[in-house]
Parts: C-alpha cells; sequence; structure tokens
C-alpha cells in the first residue's frame, strides 16, 4: 500500500472520529440542557421556529427526542437543526441511495415518530433560476405557452421491484417523479401515496397549511402539496411496523402557462434539468451528505426526504420557461447511469418528448440499469402562435 494510500485511510479515519465527537457533544449538551429545563407545555411540541429578523431562512421545526444534523441552506451556510432518535437515544441513520449489484438494497433505517403533527407550512429555499422569475407576473387572459409531455418509468436491469412513481397531468400542467425507498414494499408504498397526495391536492385545489408569503402563490401551493405527501406518507409509517422508515424523493414542476412561470420542488436526489439553446443545466441540487461535505462511504445517504420526518424543507425553484424549452424530471436512476453530456445529445437528437423519454430510459438500461429509471420530458411551445385547441382565445 502507498504513502498516498495510507493518509488517505487516516483522513477518513479521523474525520469519522470527528464526526462522532460533535455529535456525542451535541447530544450530551441537549441531555443537559433538557434536564435542567422546565418541562414544555404539551401545547408547544412540534413548534415551528421563525425566522430570525435578519432574514436568514427558517429553522426547521424541531421534533421531539432528537439530535442535531446539519442541513444546508440556500446561502450555502450550514444550520444545525434536528433529526429523529431511537429509543436508546442514538441518532437514526439518514435515508440514503444504494446500489445492489444483484438484489434490492434496503435504502433506509429512520424510524418514525408515534405523536401526530398538525399540517403546515413547510420552510422553503427560494432559488431563482431565470432572473425575470424574481417578480410574479400578473396572469394573463390567455396562455402564453404550451406544455406537452411524456412520462415513462421502468424497474430496470437489476432491480426486482419498480419503487418509483410518475405523475403527467398536462391539463393542470402538473408533473412529479417520486423514487421511493424503505425496504421491502416501504419505498413503492412512499412513492405511490406521494403522487396520490399531490394530485389529489390539485385536483380537488385544496391545501393544508397557511400561505407562504416569501414566494408566489402558486408556488406555495406546489410546496405545500409536497408537504401534505410528507404527512401522508409519515402518519402510514407510523401505523404499520412493515413500512416503518419509509421515505421518497421528490421533483415536481407545476407550469403557469397564463403566467410564462415554472415553479420547482425539489426534496432528495431525483432531479430536474433543463434544455435550452442546445445546452443542458441541472436546475437542482442534490440534498445528500456529499453538498454537506461528506466524503466516503456516508456521502450517498440523502439529507432530507419527504416522510421520514414529520416536516421536510423544500427548495423552490423559479424558472421562465421558453418556446423550445425542454425541461426534464428524472430519478437518479438516470443521472447514475447516463452523464449529463449523453443527456444533453438525446435530447438535441429527439424531436418529441415521447422519443426523449424512450431513448432516455434505454440508454440507462443499456449501460447497466442498476436502478429504476423514471423520467418526464417536457416540451414548451409558443401558445400565441399554436392551433391547439387547449389553449385559451
Amino acid at each position: 500500500m502507498g504513502g498516498g494510500e495510507v493518509m488517505t485511510d487516516l483522513q477518513l479515519v479521523a474525520a469519522a472520529f470527528a464526526v462522532s465527537a460533535v455529535l456525542a457533544y451535541l447530544l450530551l449538551r441537549r441531555r443537559a440542557a433538557r434536564a435542567s429545563a422546565p418541562a414544555a407545555p404539551a401545547s408547544a411540541a412540534g413548534a415551528v421556529e421563525k425566522a430570525p429578523a435578519s432574514g436568514a431562512p427558517a429553522a426547521v421545526p424541531r421534533p421531539p427526542e432528537s439530535v442535531p444534523f446539519a442541513l444546508a441552506t440556500e446561502e450555502g451556510a450550514v444550520v444545525i437543526v434536528d433529526a429523529p432518535t431511537s429509543s436508546s437515544g442514538a441518532p437514526r441513520a439518514l435515508p440514503k441511495i444504494a446500489y445492489e449489484e444483484d438484489a434490492d438494497a434496503d435504502l433506509t433505517v429512520v424510524g418514525s415518530q408515534e405523536q401526530k403533527r398538525p399540517s403546515y407550512s413547510p420552510p422553503t429555499q427560494k432559488i431563482v433560476y431565470d432572473e425575470e422569475a424574481a417578480a410574479d407576473e400578473p396572469t394573463h387572459a390567455g396562455a402564453l405557452i404550451l406544455v406537452t409531455a411524456t412520462a415513462q418509468t421502468d424497474r430496470g436491469v437489476r432491480r426486482k421491484r419498480n419503487e418509483d412513481s410518475v405523475l403527467a397531468r398536462e391539463d393542470q400542467g402538473i408533473f412529479v417523479v417520486a423514487d421511493g425507498m424503505g425496504g421491502y414494499r416501504g419505498g413503492e408504498v412512499a412513492s405511490q401515496l406521494a403522487v396520490t397526495t399531490i394530485e389529489r391536492a390539485f385536483s380537488t385545489k385544496t391545501f393544508d397549511g397557511p400561505e407562504h408569503d416569501t414566494i408566489p402563490p402558486r408556488a406555495s401551493e406546489l410546496a405545500r402539496a409536497i408537504q401534505m405527501a410528507n404527512e401522508a406518507i409519515f402518519q402510514k409509517a407510523c401505523g404499520d411496523d412493515q413500512l416503518e422508515g419509509m421515505g421518497t424523493t421528490i421533483s415536481a414542476a407545476r407550469f403557469s402557462p397564463n403566467k410564462q412561470r415554472v415553479y420547482i420542488g425539489h426534496v432528495g436526489d431525483s432531479r430536474v434539468y433543463l434544455f435550452r439553446k442546445g445546452k443542458l443545466r441541472q436546475m437542482t441540487s442534490d440534498h445528500t451528505m456529499r453538498e454537506l461535505g461528506i466524503e466516503g462511504e456516508g456521502a450517498a445517504h440523502l439529507s432530507r426526504a419527504v416522510g421520514i420526518w414529520p416536516v421536510v424543507p423544500i427548495d423552490i425553484v423559479l424558472g421562465k420557461p421558453q418556446p423550445d424549452d425542454v425541461y426534464l424530471l428524472c430519478s437518479d436512476g438516470l443521472s447514475k447511469m447516463v452523464d449529463d453530456e449523453t443527456i444533453e445529445s438525446v435530447l438535441a437528437a429527439c424531436t418529441t418528448p415521447s422519443d426523449a423519454a424512450e431513448a432516455l430510459v434505454r440508454v440507462a438500461n443499456e449501460r447497466g440499469g442498476k436502478d429504476n429509471v423514471s423520467v418526464i420530458v417536457v416540451r414548451v411551445d409558443d401558445a400565441t402562435k399554436s392551433l391547439d385547441p387547449r389553449v385559451a382565445a
């Protein structure tokens, strides 16, 4: 073994020891504070901390019996918030996406909380992708853009089950990719429950919790629908031991043709890409421990997922779709099998969303197909030049 390899191993051991020491210190400090503090009234359980006046992002709600974990903010800072613990008081592992060569992996060991929580607006991180989208335009009398889409999900080559779920509602401009996790049956249940809950929220125009005042109303509805999915998964897992710890990633896009806007809600490591003028760009950031600076085996663990805890922080990306834009929503079964350059080439070569979706799934499977792969390809056209009967006069 070379000297460089020895140093790498020593550095990994030192880093692991340092992280363990910090977590142990924070846990002991928190327990000491609880022991000396007066008991909080029952009504305070699950309260959401307000954002400080300085404009810093709101802290994630603190569930009882929890220990600190790190959460990256929009500004790049790392905020210490709380994660659930096991009955012994030890931190539960964060969910992760992992590959097994010839078997389904148990993708998460995060447990459930028994206390029911009321629905409310989740904390959001606002990200402006297109500068023109910073201001929410007034609603026009007619549509400015037209979106057409194709969704496709595939079990892949190695997996025994498909734990991905997709939702594509052109009539409502709602598109969702959910990549479930949680062992036997759990991942499939979580992802399907997520898309079903989101679809029901928009179909009935029912969104739990108060509206956000920092993001546009339509973006707030998307965020609250995702939180409704989070609560539905969390509560179902609480009532079924076989589903304990299940969760899902979500990448969702809501198009507003009469505003020429797209609102993207994102949790986990599924992705949303934009293919514009021949160039592919990733619009979302993966919520993994790697993005928080963790290296080694733990880097693939998710730093957040839908349904794992009572409340989930959600990235909200604001964009202004242009004619000929192509948006791609996908699970990591695509992004881990196919590099961005190849995805760009496929989108450039395909003339329809249907052709592109089929080609992307095929390439992912040809390159190993280690995971379920799901894609939604959305094309944007100029509605003012379209004869499509869906376009309002």
